[in-house]
C-alpha cells in the first residue's frame, strides 16, 4: 500500500511531500480494480461451475465486487453527484446482500431461507448470494464504511473506525495463516476465511481507509507535526514487533520448551522492544521540536529585521488585503499621511487616503492585482493621487508587490510623495514652452535678417562674408538644438504621436537622401542608394525621414572627401521587418565607444570637432523603438561604420499609448 511507502520514507528521515497525496488515489484505484477482478473471477466460477475458480462463496465474490465498484466510483470523481449516487447504490447493495445472509444465520427467518432456495433458469440463486458468516461480517463492515465515508461528528469519522475493525479482522486471519493457528481464521461457527479472501478484504479495508488522504487518520499520518511523526514511527513497529515476537514464541513452543518460558520470553521481548521504540521516537520528536524551534527563532529574527527595515524605509509602506483593509503601516506612512499606526490598522484604505474620485477604480485595481500578479518583485512604479488626514490631495508614486501569508494574499505598496518632483517637472514644462514659443520666433527673425543682409551685401569684404556664414551656421545649429530638445521632451511625455500609414521605401529613402545631396556635395562625398527590397512597410513618414536624415548626415560629417556613402534597403533575417542600412567609409568607431552612441548628448572622442547636438542618435533610437523596431551599429576602426534600423512590415497591434522603449522610460533631461 502507498501508506507503507510514506511510513518508510519518514523512518529514513526524508521529507514527505504532501503533493504525493494523489498516489493514494492511484494505489487505491489499483487495489479496487484488483479486488474487482478477483471478485468477478469468483462469481464467474460459481456461475459457470468452474471448480478451480471456487476459492470463495458466490455471495462473498458478489459482495466484494459491489464494494470494489463503489470504491472505484468514489475515487473516479468524489464530487460528481451522479457517480457518488451510483457508488452509494453499490455499497448499499453489498450491505443488503451481507445483511440477508446474517439474518439467515442469526435469526433463521423463513422468508430469507425461502429466498435463498430460489431457482432461476435452472441455476440455484443460493450459489450466487450465499456467503459464510465471516464473509458476511467483513462485507457488512466494508459496505458500511463506504456508506458512511462522508459522515463526520466533530472530526470523528465512523467510517475510519469501521475500516480499522475490518482491517483488524483480516489481520487476524493473516496471523492465523502465518502462525498456523486455526482459531485465528474464523469468526463464527468455525467458518474460516481463506487466505486469498482475507487478503482481498484487507486490501479493501485499507483502500477504504485511505480513500480520502487529506482528511481523518491518513491526514494525521502525513502531517509534518509531532503527532504525524509519532504515528509514522509507532504504527509500523506496533504491527511488526508483535508479529516477530509471536513468531519466535511459537517457534519456542514447537521446540518443546515450557509454555512459561515462551510466555516470559514474549512479554520481556515486547516490553524491551516497545521501550526502545519509545526512546527512539522520543529522541526523534525532540530533534524535530528542536529544529522547529530553531526555524521559528530564525523566522522571528527575520521578521524583526524585515519590520525594522520597513520602519526605517524612506518611503511609506502600506499592506492591504483584497477588501482594502489596512494590515500594515510604517512610521514613514504616518509622516506622509498624518494617521498614526493605531488609527490606520484595520481601517479601509479607500476611506482613509484614497480620493473619492479614485475609489471605485482602486477597488477593482487591488482585486485584479492580487488575482493576476505572480511575481513577488515590485512592479513598475505607478503615479496616482492620495489624500492626507487634513483632506489635501497630493501626487504619489507607487511600487506594488504581492505577499502571501498563511491565511491570505496581501498587496503591499511603497508610497512616495512626489509633490516636489512634480513642481520641478512643471518648471521644465515651462522652460520647454518658453523654448518653443520665445526662442523660435526670434531665431526665425534673425535667420530672415541674415538672409536679407547676405543678399544686399554681395560685394562685402571676404572677412565680413565669412563672419556672416559663421553666424548663419551657428544659427542653424541653435535651431537644430532647440528642435531636438523639443523632440526629446515630446518623447519623454509620451506625446510623440505617430501617424502610421503604408510607406514606399523608395520614396522615403529618396526624399531623405535628396535633401542631403547639397551637404554631401559640399563635403565632396558621394551618395548611392541601393534597394534589395521594395516591400511596403508601415510608419510615420516624417519620423522615418528624420531618422534617415540623422544617420546619413552623421555619415557625411565623418566620411573623408572622395569616399562613398551607401544607403541600402533590404529584408531582415526573419523577413518580418524592413532593414535600412547607412554604410560609410569613415574612420570607424572603437568598441568601447559603441555602447555610448545612443545616449543623450553623446559625442565621439576622436579629436575632431563635428557640429551637432548629441541628441540625433538618441532621438532616432526612440523613434525606431516607438515604431516597434530596433536600431544598431556595426563598426571597424579604419574601415567604416554601418548604422542600421529595422521597422516592422505591419504596424504594432495595438498602437501603443504608453512607452515601451527602455530608452524612453528613463529619460532625464538635464536643465
Amino acid at each position: 500500500m502507498s501508506c507503507c511507502f510514506f511510513v518508510l520514507l519518514d523512518m529514513t528521515d526524508q521529507q514527505i511531500d504532501t503533493s504525493l497525496l494523489r498516489w493514494f488515489r492511484i494505489t487505491d484505484g489499483i487495489t479496487a480494480a484488483v479486488v474487482m477482478i478477483l471478485a468477478a473471477t469468483i462469481v464467474a466460477g460459481r456461475v459457470l461451475d468452474i471448480e478451480a475458480l471456487k476459492i470463495a462463496t458466490g455471495g462473498a465474490g458478489l459482495g466484494m465486487l459491489f464494494c470494489a465498484l463503489s470504491l472505484l466510483l468514489f475515487l473516479a470523481d468524489p464530487y460528481r453527484r451522479l457517480l457518488s449516487k451510483v457508488a452509494y447504490a453499490f455499497a448499499f447493495a453489498a450491505v443488503l446482500l451481507s445483511g440477508v445472509n446474517l439474518a439467515r444465520y442469526f435469526m433463521d427467518l423463513e422468508l430469507v431461507n425461502t429466498f435463498s432456495r430460489l431457482d432461476v433458469g435452472g441455476f440455484q440463486l443460493a450459489l450466487l448470494v450465499t456467503m459464510s458468516p465471516s464473509d458476511a461480517i467483513m462485507i457488512t463492515l466494508i459496505g458500511l464504511s463506504l456508506l458512511l465515508r462522508d459522515v463526520s461528528f466533530k472530526g470523528f469519522r465512523p467510517s475510519e473506525l469501521i475500516s480499522f475493525i475490518a482491517t483488524l479482522a483480516c489481520l487476524m486471519t493473516m496471523l492465523g495463516v502465518i502462525l498456523e493457528i486455526d482459531t485465528f481464521c474464523m469468526f463464527y461457527a468455525c467458518a474460516k476465511i481463506s487466505p486469498v479472501v482475507g487478503v482481498a478484504f484487507g486490501m479493501l479495508g485499507l483502500a477504504t481507509l485511505c480513500a480520502r488522504p487529506s482528511e481523518g487518520f491518513v491526514s494525521l499520518l502525513l502531517s509534518q507535526n509531532a503527532g504525524g511523526a509519532s504515528a509514522r514511527r509507532l504504527i509500523p513497529s506496533a504491527l511488526i514487533i508483535p508479529l516477530a515476537v509471536s513468531s519466535v514464541r511459537m517457534y519456542v513452543f514447537r521446540l518443546g520448551l515450557p509454555e512459561e518460558f515462551g510466555m516470559t520470553f514474549m512479554v520481556a521481548a515486547m516490553m524491551l522492544s516497545f521501550a526502545l521504540l519509545l526512546c527512539w521516537n522520543s529522541w526523534s520528536i525532540e530533534n524535530l521540536d528542536t529544529a522547529r524551534q530553531r526555524a521559528m527563532l530564525k523566522a522571528t529574527q527575520s521578521e524583526r529585521r524585515t519590520r525594522m527595515v520597513i520602519q526605517q524605509a524612506i518611503d511609506a509602506f502600506i499592506a492591504v488585503d483584497a477588501d482594502g483593509t489596512i494590515k500594515d503601516w510604517n512610521q514613514r506612512a504616518t509622516d506622509t499621511f498624518g494617521f498614526l499606526r493605531e488609527e490606520a490598522l484595520g481601517k479601509s484604505l479607500f476611506e482613509l487616503i484614497v480620493p473619492e474620485k479614485l475609489t471605485e477604480g482602486a477597488i477593482e485595481a487591488i482585486k485584479e492585482f492580487l488575482s493576476r500578479s505572480k511575481s513577488t518583485a515590485p512592479s513598475r512604479p505607478l503615479e496616482s493621487y492620495a489624500k492626507r488626514k487634513d483632506g489635501v490631495e497630493f501626487p504619489v508614486e507607487l511600487s506594488l508587490f504581492p505577499v502571501d501569508t498563511e491565511s491570505e494574499r496581501l498587496m503591499c505598496a511603497f508610497v512616495r510623495d512626489i509633490t516636489e518632483r512634480k513642481m520641478i517637472e512643471q518648471r521644465f514644462k515651462e522652460f520647454y514652452s518658453t523654448a518653443s514659443h520665445e526662442l523660435r520666433s526670434p531665431l526665425t527673425s534673425i535667420r530672415g535678417s541674415l538672409s536679407l543682409i547676405k543678399d544686399l551685401w554681395k560685394n562685402v569684404p571676404q572677412t565680413a562674408q565669412e563672419m556672416l556664414n559663421s553666424a548663419d551656421n551657428s544659427l542653424d545649429r541653435l535651431v537644430r538644438l532647440v528642435n531636438d530638445m523639443l523632440d526629446v521632451k515630446r518623447i519623454q511625455e509620451a506625446q510623440l504621436n505617430l501617424e502610421l500609414v503604408p510607406l514606399d521605401p523608395v520614396w522615403v529613402v529618396t526624399t531623405a537622401v535628396d535633401g542631403l545631396r547639397a551637404m554631401a556635395a559640399k563635403a565632396e562625398v558621394e551618395l548611392e542608394v541601393m534597394f534589395d527590397s521594395v516591400a511596403i512597410f508601415t510608419g510615420d513618414v516624417d519620423r522615418v525621414v528624420q531618422v534617415l536624415t540623422n544617420l546619413v548626415s552623421n555619415a557625411i560629417k565623418f566620411t573623408p572627401p572622395g569616399k562613398m556613402i551607401v544607403v541600402r534597403v533590404t529584408n531582415s533575417v526573419d523577413a518580418k521587418r524592413l532593414r535600412f542600412l547607412v554604410e560609410d567609409q569613415g574612420p570607424g568607431i572603437s568598441p568601447e565607444q559603441l555602447p555610448k552612441l545612443f545616449n543623450k548628448f553623446a559625442q565621439l572622442a576622436d579629436g575632431q570637432s563635428k557640429l551637432g547636438t548629441g541628441l540625433g542618435l538618441f532621438i532616432s533610437k526612440a523613434i525606431v523603438e516607438e515604431h516597434g523596431g530596433v536600431i544598431g551599429v556595426e563598426s571597424s576602426v579604419g574601415k567604416g561604420t554601418t548604422f542600421w534600423f529595422e521597422l516592422p512590415l505591419t504596424p504594432p497591434q495595438p498602437i501603443r499609448t504608453e512607452l515601451k522603449s527602455e530608452a524612453l522610460q528613463h529619460l532625464d533631461i538635464e536643465a
